[in-house]
């Protein structure tokens, strides 16, 4: 009894259901369906000169089963001949673009969006540009990164109209944000895609490599600073004459480095001859470390004449 009741209360359900479905597909709706756009018979050594976008969003009216058969159809699409186009100027308007477009009968298409599109012929150009990544990092808490990241390729091979590649100086990626990040990253990064007939790309990805470490502090002590410019016949002496520096970067980096990987110099005609005053030499040492501390920060000095 049990297995009939459950039986005809399924039946109701797909009753009811074919009813609402027979009701929307006899009513009319107005939909907007994109279609892609499609360039044939383009002459060799040419390409389009202005930006004719790879798709246009159609709004169509029609009733629900009319409207439901398009999405069934994948052959609708706006089709460009471009064997008449020349370097000058033509213009495609709303009307021109709407009679392009093969619908069936009982479907009414109301309007397009661009309504316009610009054609001309410009001369077929090739241009390689840096790939431009677009990307945040955002480390768990005691990682970091080591070095600058790479890509590889960090150049993309563009090919298009002459008109269109001479502002064209990098390519972007696609836009990636990676959070909590505490290992190294090894991605393949999609490239920005041309939403543009005017500008092709050879390849669609670059592959992005971010080594992450361990972040620690680690202290160099007695680095001895340095006068550079010095006369043959002066010598400066410091005081202190050594400096402590408190260096962060990823501890298998930190266990890699010496003293002798920093460099403190103080330049011998930025010292004033005749008033003591305490200086601040200048720092430099590997450039994928941060230095985020000096002991001391300043020194004192005295030029005397050379023994």
């Amino acid at each position: 009894m049990e297995g009939k009741r459950y039986h005809i209360i399924a039946a109701s359900f797909f009753f009811a259901f074919l009813l609402w479905l027979s009701v929307n597909l006899r009513s009319e709706y107005t939909v907007v369906k994109t279609l892609p756009v499609t360039i044939k018979n383009l002459k060799p050594g040419t390409a389009l000169k202005y930006p004719v976008p790879k798709n246009v969003a159609v709004s169509i009216h029609g009733k629900g089963l009319a409207i439901a058969g398009l999405y069934l159809i994948s052959q609708i699409y706006y089709e460009i001949d471009a064997s008449s186009l020349s370097n000058k100027d033509y213009f495609l308007t709303k009307t021109n673009l709407i009679e392009h477009i093969s619908l069936p009968g009982n479907v009414e298409l109301l309007d397009i969006n661009p309504d316009t599109i610009r054609l001309a012929l410009d001369e077929f150009q090739e241009k390689m540009v840096v790939i431009s990544p677009r990307i945040i990092l955002n480390y768990q808490e005691g990682y970091g990164q080591v070095g600058p990241f790479r890509i590889l390729p960090e150049s993309v091979l563009i090919s298009g109209s002459k008109t269109a590649l001479e502002t064209i100086n990098s390519w972007p990626t696609a836009y990636k944000k990676f959070d909590n990040i505490k290992s190294s990253i090894d991605f393949n990064l999609p490239l920005e895609q041309s939403e543009f007939h005017s500008i092709e790309l050879t390849i669609t990805s670059t592959r992005l490599m971010v080594n992450v470490q361990p972040f620690a502090e680690k202290t160099f002590s007695g680095i001895p600073v340095k006068a550079i410019g010095v006369p043959p016949n002066r010598e400066v002496v410091f005081i202190p004459p050594k400096i402590d520096l408190i260096v962060r970067g990823g501890i298998e980096q930190l266990a890699n480095l010496q003293e002798q990987d920093f460099s403190i110099t103080v330049n011998y005609d930025a010292l004033p001859q005749d008033t003591v005053i305490l200086i601040t030499p200048a720092v430099s040492g590997p450039s994928d470390v941060k230095i985020v501390g000096k002991k001391p920060e300043q020194f004192q000095f005295i030029i005397r004449k050379k023994l």
